[in-house]
């Protein structure tokens, strides 16, 4: 029988962020992991100030692309023509944090991430089982362990063992995801600079992501409302392994279409707003995804994530009370989740301007399940073109546009309940985190007017600054 006294189960982004903080603080662990290899796909890609702040503490490094080469949110009817719109998505970091928001992959992101701590890492590992003995965790008949840390995603294996439900909509829309690469599209977007370009035509409705220059790398996300009838995700798996669609779909979304396109992979995304009801059960602990999923607006999910696996960590070195993380954590997911639903409407708002109004096309969907997929689409494509053609569609202009960065969301975000006192507290002002950023991560007291112009720390006790860098007035 193996010890392992805390066992982190997933080496996505969150587990490996709790590794890190483990092997920062001294605290014994291994990461366990299902696949042979970490991912792959790019999936995320958005790192806001706080996960910037979090990472610059871990002082770990990632290959960035300039962020001016994904400025823009660009609405299209195809890559090559003038844009519906275009907005740009850039603001001054400065005055929020001492880092600036960056855009990476998510495969590129734990590719460097494990770096450090690969040696903890175990692939080709998979949990099976889950034991409790006094306060001893089994695992797999095996194992034994003190903590099981759940980062297994929200389909993961630790919540459904569990038995913890999932609160809120699980299946809000589905969609064909499809990871390529391709130089020419690179070139082809040259001319946007556009992180998301969201494509209306009568062919197809679409977000293409673009998540790397130097080798030309996207994913593309198209509705499956727009595709067949079939809501069954088990009756079209066949859609996945004809590239030959796949490239055709693709190419719809430009005006001229490119030959030297790549597909790495090609999977299917349910997409829900939900958070589990609690988030810990006999020392086995969900962090990141397996306790919450939500729309992609504000890339919330990852964030929030690695946001999770923080405060736990300094939860767990400092030995406070877990209920103290379920309700910090809890509390921000469900926030995070309202803002996520709030632009994820806007965003069928800006689709129902520019082509489909997506609770008609739920319903035609319906309606036609039955039926063969080419009467289907024949039916969704009469219905774009005539949207196309109409002349008030192309005069329409939404002001109101989805947002890159959330300041509130990222770093003025407050929790009402935990270890932070009665009043509940919030992110330290910017300049006691730029000087606190450096010194040893412990208990601090600090007092600084209210401009935040003058700072003492350690001799005051008007505020408490936790080591995670979140303050509360002491009473």
């Amino acid at each position: 029988m193996v010890h392992i006294p805390h066992l982190i189960v997933g080496a996505g982004p969150v587990g490996l962020i709790l590794g890190h903080y483990f092997k920062r603080f001294n605290i014994p662990f291994q990461i366990f992991e299902k696949q042979s290899f970490l991912s792959a796909h790019p999936s995320a890609h958005y790192l806001n100030m706080r996960t910037m702040e979090i990472l610059d503490e871990l002082n770990i490094q990632l290959p960035l692309e300039n962020i001016q080469h994904f400025s823009n949110y660009v609405y299209l009817r195809r890559i090559g023509e003038t844009p519906l719109n275009s907005t740009s998505q850039l603001i001054d970091y400065k005055q929020y944090s001492y880092t600036s928001y960056a855009h990476l992959p998510q495969s590129l992101f734990v590719q460097h991430v494990q770096q450090g701590i690969r040696d903890k890492i175990q692939l080709n590992t998979e949990i099976k089982k889950i034991e409790f003995k006094d306060k001893i965790i089994k695992v797999n008949d095996d194992i034994t362990c003190d903590y099981l840390y759940g980062c297994d995603g929200l389909n993961g294996f630790v919540r459904d063992y569990l038995k913890i439900k999932l609160i809120g909509n699980r299946d809000l829309q589905r969609f064909l995801n499809i990871h390529f690469t391709s130089k020419q599209l690179i070139n082809r977007l040259e001319q946007y600079n556009s992180m998301l370009s969201f494509i209306y035509n009568s062919d197809i409705t679409a977000v293409i992501i673009k998540h790397r220059i130097e080798d030309g790398t996207f994913a593309i996300q198209i509705p499956l409302d727009l595709l067949t009838g079939k809501t069954d995700i088990q009756q079209i798996q066949h859609i996945k392994q004809d590239h030959v669609l796949i490239k055709n779909l693709i190419n719809k979304t430009l005006l001229n279409q490119i030959n030297d396109i790549e597909i790495k992979s090609v999977g299917f995304w349910r997409m829900g707003a939900v958070y589990a009801e609690q988030y810990y059960k006999n020392n086995c602990i969900l962090v990141g995804d397996a306790c919450h999923g939500m729309p992609p607006a504000g890339g919330f999910g990852m964030n929030t994530g690695i946001q999770d696996a923080q405060n736990l960590a300094y939860k767990i070195k400092e030995q406070k009370d877990l209920l103290h993380y379920q309700q910090e954590r809890q509390q921000i997911a469900k926030d995070n989740i309202d803002t996520a639903l709030k632009y994820y409407n806007k965003s069928l708002d800006i689709a129902k301007a520019f082509t489909f109004d997506i609770n008609k096309l739920k319903t035609y969907q319906s309606f036609m399940k039955n039926t063969p997929d080419f009467l289907y689409q024949a039916g969704v494509k009469l219905g774009g073109s005539l949207i196309e053609l109409d002349p008030i569609y192309k005069r329409i202009k939404v002001n109101d546009y989805i947002p890159l960065v959330f300041p509130k969301e990222e770093i003025g975000f407050k929790y009402m309940s935990g270890d932070i006192g009665e009043n509940g507290g919030q992110l330290a002002p910017l300049a006691v985190r730029e000087i606190l950023k450096n010194r040893e991560r412990k208990w601090y007291s600090i007092n600084c007017d209210s401009n935040h112009q003058r700072i003492d720390i350690e001799n005051v006790n008007k505020m408490i600054v936790r080591s995670d860098m979140h303050i509360y007035q002491q009473q």
